[in-house]
């Protein structure tokens, strides 16, 4: 029978994998022009912007994702610990 029960280290370093993924995502650079008029380039800077808010969001989300999935593996080990130890 193989084992049971939650493995701290697999789970930490898949959630870690995930938190480094997602922090390795850099901001687009603002593009600059001398002068246009041509309206599918006048709002590039404001679709740039809006999408390093929604890459700033992620990140954000993802950090405290992590924080709670890993809070999670540690009370599923100590509950396999506790069940393990029960008489």
């Amino acid at each position: 029978m193989g084992t049971k029960g939650t493995d701290y280290g697999v789970w930490t370093g898949l959630t870690s994998t995930v938190n480094t993924n997602i922090s390795g995502i850099s901001d687009v650079a603002e593009l600059s022009f001398a002068t246009t008029t041509m309206t599918p380039f006048t709002s590039f800077n404001d679709d740039i912007k809006s999408f390093n808010e929604a890459i700033g969001s992620l990140k954000t989300f993802t950090t405290g994702d992590v924080t709670r999935m890993n809070q999670a593996a540690e009370n599923k080990v100590t509950d396999d610990q506790n069940q393990a130890n029960a008489k």
